[in-house]
């Protein structure tokens, strides 16, 4: 028989307060239990709805947003995205035309030795008459050339992240054999049991890296401020 809770031994497996899961559930968020007698009980899929709730909390979702994402999936959209590496690792394709493109960057300077650049480096990618774009690049880009930094800029920093980040998911994927490897049976455990552990260790993933870097921009921009300041 499934693994079955009473509200509050679901909250307690959770992390969360039994106001909170009857809260979900009001809202419907969360489905209704399993009556017998008076007793209601909630089972595996109850705890993994309030698990994922939190970690879309953790990512800035608010209670509205999160309710339109599990009714998406309750109708059959898969929700893979939300739960860590496979969502961030899909593009969100755009296709424009080259006058389309340039419009979205405000008609800065991609001469075709910058496009080249750009479609080695996976950004942008030409189909027939048209250009293949991610999206995330679209906003991304566009802004900070708005802001006044050259096109060639914009791919320099590209470029140099790339290394640094790869460097970063190297240490996590090491991290990931030398401590949680060894704990899975390879050859019995099923491959949804491990890649669900890898799936989650790459949000956490994120968001550590995330925060370095904001501790570190912030470092950045008080010595730069020093530096540079009024005396």
């Amino acid at each position: 028989m499934s693994e079955q809770y009473t509200v509050d031994e679901l909250a307690r497996a959770a992390g969360t307060m039994t106001t909170t899961v009857r809260m979900y559930q009001a809202r419907g968020l969360l489905d209704r239990p399993v009556k017998r007698g008076r007793v209601a009980f909630y089972g595996p899929s109850h705890l993994q709805r309030l698990r994922l709730i939190a970690d879309l909390q953790r990512r800035g979702h608010s209670l509205a947003g999160i309710k339109e994402l599990v009714d998406n999936a309750d109708r059959g959209t898969a929700l893979p995205e939300l739960l860590g590496l496979q969502g961030w690792s899909h593009a969100q394709p755009v296709r424009l035309t080259p006058p389309e493109f340039l419009q979205r960057f405000g008609g800065a300077a991609f001469d075709a030795a910058v496009m080249q650049r750009a479609a080695g480096l996976g950004l942008v990618r030409l189909d027939g008459e048209q250009l293949v774009v991610d999206e995330r690049f679209l906003q991304v880009g566009s802004a900070l050339i708005g802001l006044g930094l050259p096109v060639a800029a914009v791919l320099d920093e590209w470029e140099a992240l790339l290394h640094r980040t790869r460097e970063i998911a190297d240490r996590f994927a090491q991290a990931f054999a030398t401590h949680l490897w060894p704990t899975l049976d390879a050859d019995a455990a099923p491959l949804g049991e491990i890649t669900a552990v890898l799936d989650r260790l790459a949000p956490l993933a994120q968001q550590v890296t995330a925060l370095a870097l904001e501790q570190s921009l912030n470092d950045a921009a008080a010595q730069f401020v020093a530096d540079h300041g009024p005396r």
